[in-house]
This record gives structure tokens, sequence and C-alpha cells, in this order.
């Protein structure tokens, strides 16, 4: 009777320690910060109309038909801090009518040191990969492709000093 009583939670204790823990994540699972949440004191973060229009400049912005990116290049023109990150306001036009798609606010961090040039991208908002940037290098073959315009504007950005 000892034996089976035994055996039996031996048997409990190797069917409940059986569960295997293997994942591909590495590490604990942190919680997502944006950047100018982690801000320290010796980060700058520049809002609104604050900005200066010199500070930083958004140039070749691309995206093609059926791409899952929009990239863009950001120069950071300040003479001395780094750029940690960036907020900014996307509003998306049809090319041929200007008749509003979309618009949408993305923060993204970026490491750009003063007076350097960084590609940056954010995943796009066409869902159905119908849409493409009218000056994309790459013409879509598709006739039901629609053109867009893009408005970015910068909403606040932090500068650190890295």
């Amino acid at each position: 009777m000892k034996k089976t009583v035994i055996l039996t939670c031996m048997l409990t204790l190797l069917f409940l320690n059986g569960h295997s823990d293997d994942t591909t994540r590495k590490g604990p699972l942190q919680p997502r910060i944006a950047a100018h949440q982690t801000a320290s004191t010796d980060t700058i973060i520049i809002e609104g109309n604050r900005i200066s229009p010199d500070s930083l400049t958004i140039t070749s912005y691309d995206k093609p038909l059926r791409s899952m990116r929009e990239t863009f290049f950001v120069t950071n023109n300040h003479r001395s801090m780094t750029m940690l990150s960036i907020t900014l306001q996307f509003t998306y036009r049809r090319h041929d009518n200007g008749a509003m798609l979309h618009s949408r606010t993305a923060t993204i961090a970026a490491n750009i040191p003063p007076g350097e040039t960084r590609q940056l991208y954010v995943t796009s908002w066409d869902r159905q990969y119908s849409y493409y940037h009218h000056a994309t290098r790459i013409r879509p073959r598709s006739p039901k492709a629609v053109a867009y315009d893009t408005d970015i504007s910068a909403i606040s950005a932090a500068f650190g000093l890295r």
C-alpha cells in the first residue's frame, strides 16, 4: 500500500514538472517604454512650436506599392546634442484630388549624433498594400494602385548629451 501511494505521488510530481518552459524569447519580457519617457536629467524634450525648423530635417520619404515600411531620412542639425527620439505627425492625401486618406502620430527611437543623417522607418498604414507614394522610384504595374502624398511634421523631439 505504501509503495502505491509513493509511486502515485512520484508520477504526479513527474507530470507536474514535465511541462516544458522552452520558448523563443530570451529573458523576461519587458514593457515597451517610449524613448521620451526614459529621459534622464541630461535630456531635453522639445515639443510643438518650440521645435526650431532648422534643428532637424526630414527628407526622401518613400513607400512603394506592397511595401510594409515607410522610409525617410532625418538629419539632426543640432550642433552639440544627439537626437534620441522623435514624434512625427503623418497626414496622407490622394495625389489626384487631395482627399485625406489617413492621419497618424508615431514616436520613433532615433540615435542620431549632431550633424548626421539616419534612415528611419515606420510600419506602413496601408494594410491592404494598395497605395504608393507618388514620388517612389518603383512604379507599380497594377492599374488599381492609388498614388498619395504625405505631409510629415515634427511634434516633439528628445535631445541628449551622448
